[in-house]
């Protein structure tokens, strides 16, 4: 009767281990393996439009009405200057790329903002980006200086007031 009850024991054991690695790998199984996706590992947008290559572009903003500047690069690799439009329901912007080159926006000497935003910070701008013939409607993230990073883009100057409300409090003990 011993052997019985081992061999039952290892039936079982065999069993939950096998239910156990099921588990482990079933959702290798259905779902896709995360480093295979390709997507922006930024706040901004990534995209190409025409023959240009648009990296980490977005948005830097007080409100929804304030001035906003705009962080990003764009490359272009072909042997021609390119100009690429930015369009939002604020204005629009002209950004020339001169060939064989990558212009970052957040240098001083390749500074463009727009009247505004449009939409509080958090949201997405609807613009339009175009090169030569072709374009593309996109949402254009847009931050303010909450996260440091992005403070000293903020047009005017970044005001750390804004900030207060993030700050904890204590609250009086409850009688």
């Amino acid at each position: 009767m011993t052997a019985q009850k081992n061999r039952g024991r290892r039936v079982v054991a065999a069993a939950a281990l096998a239910m156990l690695s099921l588990g482990v790998t079933s959702c290798g199984a259905i779902n896709e393996q995360a480093t295979t996706f390709q997507y922006a590992a930024s706040d901004g947008i990534v995209l190409n439009v025409g023959a240009l290559e648009v990296r980490n572009l977005m948005l830097v903003t007080k409100s929804a009405t304030d001035k906003a500047r705009l962080i990003g690069s764009v490359v272009n690799s072909t042997d021609k200057p390119a100009t690429l439009d930015l369009t939002l329901a604020s204005g629009s912007v002209s950004i020339k790329v001169p060939a064989k080159s990558v212009l970052n926006l957040e240098k001083p000497e390749n500074e463009k903002t727009v009247p505004s935003a449009g939409v509080l910070p958090g949201a997405q701008a609807k613009a339009t980006l175009a090169v030569g013939s072709g374009s593309q409607d996109v949402g254009i993230p847009v931050v303010d200086g909450t996260l440091e990073e992005y403070r000293e883009y903020v047009p005017g100057g970044f005001d750390p007031k804004g900030l207060e409300h993030l700050t904890p409090s204590e609250k009086p003990a409850a009688h």
